[in-house]
This record gives structure tokens, C-alpha cells and sequence, in this order.
């Protein structure tokens, strides 16, 4: 796009599950293993970080790649743990389930 257009292209709202768990009873977008790219990027902190690193490193190496947005960093289970109502985005957060920052935090360094 970014050579057809001559524009610049940002990877607009991205993001990666740590678990396959939950820590409220509200659905969550993405809970099975048949909704991840397999074997390389498993529902890991590991393989969040790996993934995003990914990401980091296409939008790199393309001539007209800007950077990425995360959707959703900081939506972890708010309401408590047995909301129905709180963030269907929890396990693809970057904070984990002690709101602990996850190691993909890294991949938003400047280098």
C-alpha cells in the first residue's frame, strides 16, 4: 500500500493474547489456540513480546512502515473477578492479571 499510494502505514490497532485465561466471567475475544498464529506465537507473555517484536521489526523494514498502535494495553478486568461486564480485551492487555507490566512492555523502547 505504502509503495502503490506513496503513503506512509501504520499498523493501526494490534494486539496479542499472554493467556488463554481469564480473570472476570466476560467473554473474551480471543480464547482458543485455533485463534492464535501457532507455533510461533503462543498465548505466552513470551509469545506476546515475540509477536509485537514482529510487528515492530515489518514496520521496520518496509519503506513507507510508520510504526504500530496497540488496541487496548490497558484494558484488564476492572469490575473484579466476577464481573459480566468488564473488558472482553483482558488477556491481550499489557498488564497482566496481578496488573503487573508484561515484558512486552520492552518492545515500546526507543532504541
Amino acid at each position: 500500500m505504502g509503495k502503490t499510494f506513496s503513503k506512509d502505514v501504520p499498523i493501526a490497532e494490534t494486539a496479542y493474547p499472554f493467556t488463554l485465561d481469564w480473570n472476570d466471567w466476560t467473554d473474551i475475544i480471543v480464547g482458543s489456540n485455533d485463534q492464535l498464529i501457532l507455533p510461533d506465537y503462543p498465548a505466552t507473555a513470551t509469545g506476546q513480546k515475540s509477536f509485537m517484536e514482529q510487528i515492530r521489526t515489518m514496520t521496520n523494514e518496509v519503506e513507507h512502515g510508520i510504526g504500530f498502535c496497540y488496541w487496548g494495553g490497558e484494558l484488564i478486568a476492572w469490575k473484579g473477578n466476577e464481573s459480566t461486564a468488564a473488558s472482553p480485551w483482558e488477556n491481550q492487555a499489557l498488564f497482566d492479571f496481578d496488573n503487573k507490566a508484561l515484558p512486552v512492555m520492552h518492545v515500546f523502547q526507543m532504541d
